[in-house]
């Protein structure tokens, strides 16, 4: 356990740092590039997305899942995701006018063929990476992960002040590509699987057809529905609901940032050890839940001040659907635990039924309501939300069995916080006779009131986070004083 402390602790920080990159980059290039120009690169990064789900037929995820692992697989992970790496690109290559003409965005064909040269380099990242997370190692997978973050937004703001628009996203996104590969390759250099073989490919693909089928679902449903959005709403309505989104989303970047990427090895690690799966999941959501709750409580309560200080005046079309999106958030009460675990448990078929039911039923509504209003597919994620909560807490509590009513005690003491935590910003926005009349400077005083009542919270209902941070601070102060 004291492994999964540190892994979780080292991911963590290491997502704080690349959430204050991309923060400082978002604030910069949203005041270099238009909505409809970063709407392009959306489209464009979507496409690229849904070729990295069909790559985890090649998974990286078998890697960190394998109860044994030997240089045959090691390298019949490397040869498989080669070779659909190659394929792949090729297609998004051909396919790139298609698409263009289907868009009415011409701009897509260049941006893709440049874009292109950094998916190639996933073939020697992810199984690196996967090796690393196999082993908890994630000192050196944050490391990676901050170092790429910042050579993709050096090149991005710098391209952007240059006037290369949309394509600023496709150049950085090569550049950041060639430097995670070859810092990979320094921290591990385990080159010998690097060499083609085959031997192990039944096993490989019998695992991950299953990953990777439900990876793709679920990429495949996002492009879609990006697609459909742009052909209803035009590349300025995508880029105004996918940047509503992405700030919605970034508690969890931050916040949650490492467990993300601790949640599988972590899953995996004590499902090889035959520990109880349950009660470290129903702990995870207590734990989780008391950071999410209040976070997007206040994004809500506050998105005219900080989105407009955030993104500028020429994003303030934003603020409506970032409100809608953050209550519905609140609904997505494990995020990213449910999948990790139903993978760890060797269910990776369970995984793929699942993404067909999602994909399934979240779909036509979103194209229902794309066909209404950008403001209707922001209302959507309530439904979206649902479903995928809904769905998803059912097959875990097939492979991990928790009654609904130990599910439901698990969050009350962060429900309890959350209250307290947002009361104050609450109260003072409705004394200013709206968050809109608020200025920036009284959102952060509304913030830190709120993390006071947040911490008072945590004490009262003596909330199990309340001593993990005490031993948090003392490992660092230890760490510090060294």
């Amino acid at each position: 356990m004291n492994g999964i402390r540190a892994a979780l602790a080292f991911a963590t920080a290491g997502k704080y740092m690349v959430a204050l990159i991309s923060l400082g980059t978002t604030a910069v290039v949203s005041r270099l590039i238009s909505p409809a120009e970063f709407g392009i690169s959306v489209l464009g990064m979507a496409t690229l997305a849904v070729a990295g789900a069909v790559r985890e037929l090649g998974s990286a995820a078998y890697v960190v899942q394998a109860p044994e692992l030997d240089d045959n697989k090691l390298r019949g992970v490397f040869t498989i995701n080669l070779a659909i790496t190659i394929c792949l690109s090729l297609a998004i290559i051909a396919g790139a006018p298609a698409l263009a003409r289907l868009l009415n965005e011409p701009a897509i064909v260049s941006f893709t063929q440049i874009a292109i040269m950094g998916f190639l380099t996933g073939s020697f990242v992810y199984p690196l990476h996967g090796l690393l997370a196999r082993e908890l190692a994630f000192q050196k997978i944050s490391a990676v992960n901050v170092a790429t973050a910042a050579v993709n937004a050096g090149t991005l703001i710098v391209l952007a002040s240059l006037g290369f628009s949309y394509l600023s996203f496709a150049w950085a996104n090569v550049a950041s590509g060639i430097a995670g590969a070859l810092i990979l390759l320094w921290l591990k250099p385990h080159f010998t699987m690097f060499r083609p073989g085959l031997k192990a490919w039944r096993d490989i693909l019998s695992f991950s057809v299953f990953t990777g089928g439900s990876a793709l679902l679920h990429r495949l449903s996002e492009y879609l529905s990006l697609t459909v959005l742009g052909y209803f709403l035009s590349a300025t309505g995508v880029g105004l609901i996918h940047r509503a989104s992405l700030v919605c989303q970034f508690p969890e970047r931050t916040i949650l940032a490492g467990v993300t990427d601790v949640a599988l090895p972590a899953f995996s690690d004590l499902a090889r050890r035959k520990e109880n799966l349950a009660a470290s999941y129903l702990g995870a959501i207590e734990r989780l839940t008391v950071f999410m709750w209040p976070a997007l409580g206040l994004l809500a309560i506050l998105a005219h001040p900080l989105v407009l200080a955030y993104l500028g005046p020429d994003w303030t079309a934003t603020i409506p659907l970032v409100q809608i999106i953050a209550v519905a958030l609140l609904l997505n009460f494990p995020p990213g635990l449910n999948y990790p675990l139903i993978i760890a448990t060797g269910a990776a078929k369970r995984a793929f039924v699942l993404a067909i039911i999602q994909v399934t039923i979240t779909f036509p509504i979103v194209v229902f309501a794309a066909r209404i209003s950008v403001e209707a597919v922001a209302w959507s994620t309530f439904a979206i939300v649902a479903v995928a909560v809904v769905t998803s807490t059912i097959a875990v509590r097939s492979v991990v069995h928790f009654s609904i009513a130990g599910l439901l005690l698990s969050m009350r003491r962060s429900f309890v916080v959350t209250v307290i935590a947002l009361a104050p910003p609450a109260l003072w926005a409705w004394m200013a006779g709206g968050a809109s009349r608020m200025s920036f400077g009284e959102a952060i005083l509304a913030i830190a009131l709120s993390a006071l009542g947040w911490y008072i919270g945590l004490v009262v209902v003596r909330h199990p986070i309340h001593p993990e941070i005490g031993r948090l601070f003392v490992a660092l102060k230890r760490r510090l004083v060294r």
